[in-house]
């Protein structure tokens, strides 16, 4: 009898360590494909914004700097669609690639016209412009859905750094795109967005929040690091003037962003 029961008892905790085993792989797979979706918007942002310098300036540096970040791009797209996390349709992935497809061609074309004519075919920019704010909406939609339907916890201050990152790779996008092309209305005028103005605002509200939150330790030290650069560069995104120095702004503004996520891998780590 005694054996019995020991034999019972044993099957059980193994099925209890199996499901708790299972449970973490899950949530495991769900943190990592919310990463990727993440870091995905990161890095088309980014990539926009290293055009806008290269239309300008024919810096093969940032010509570089767009060949990589594309390719991050395609990797945490293909990331995304191989995720074991289950958390997204066959459908919903389809067309987030076809989104960024898009993008791709239109930023290749963009390339290739400042690198083989000189210039930009600014109503090429202007579409691509808008199809990054598309797809980064299509993103944003399918990083809410994952996030509630993988039931994966996520600490508010890691969505709240998120959140700021996007924001600031997307208002440097913005900010360069007025300092770099001829034409002030490009990606300023993309459909569906506050003024910049209104976005460095709601930025400074995010970065507050995480600075209130990081309460101690190494992440308190980065969060005040965080809003002392952007105390530093934040008028400037607020009152737009020609005359501020773009590669400063560029320069704090990614500062930030490296910052950000180097808090968001202390979180998580932790």
């Amino acid at each position: 009898m005694n054996d019995s029961r020991l034999r019972i008892h044993s099957v059980l905790a193994v099925m209890v360590l199996l499901l708790l085993s299972s449970l973490s792989a899950r949530a495991d797979e769900g943190s990592a494909f919310l990463r990727e979706l993440h870091e995905f918007r990161l890095n088309n942002f980014m990539a926009l914004s290293n055009y806008y310098r290269y239309s300008a300036t024919n810096d093969t540096t940032a010509q570089d700097s767009i060949k990589e970040l594309m390719g991050e791009a395609t990797r945490n797209l293909q990331a995304v669609s191989e995720s074991g996390a289950n958390v997204l349709s066959a459908d919903q992935i389809a067309s987030l690639r076809s989104e960024f497809n898009t993008f791709s061609q239109l930023m290749a074309q963009n390339v290739s016209d400042v690198t083989e004519i000189g210039y930009p075919d600014l109503r090429l920019v202007g579409e691509m412009a808008n199809q990054a704010v598309k797809l980064s909406n299509v993103a944003q939609e399918l990083y809410s859905q994952a996030r509630e339907s993988s039931q994966t916890a996520i600490k508010p201050q890691v969505e709240t750094a998120r959140s700021a990152s996007v924001l600031m790779a997307q208002m440097l996008s913005r900010y360069a795109a007025r300092s770099y092309s001829p034409v002030t209305q490009t990606f300023q005028g993309a459909s569906g967005l506050a003024p910049l103005d209104q976005q460095a605002q709601e930025l400074d509200a995010l970065i507050s929040e995480f600075v209130t939150s990081a309460s101690q330790g190494q992440l308190q030290e980065t969060a005040v690091e965080i809003q002392v650069k952007w105390s530093f560069i934040k008028d400037s995104y607020i009152n737009y003037n020609k005359q501020n120095v773009v590669f400063v702004i560029e320069r704090y503004s990614r500062a930030i962003l490296e910052e950000l996520n180097s808090a968001v891998n202390s979180l998580q780590n932790a």
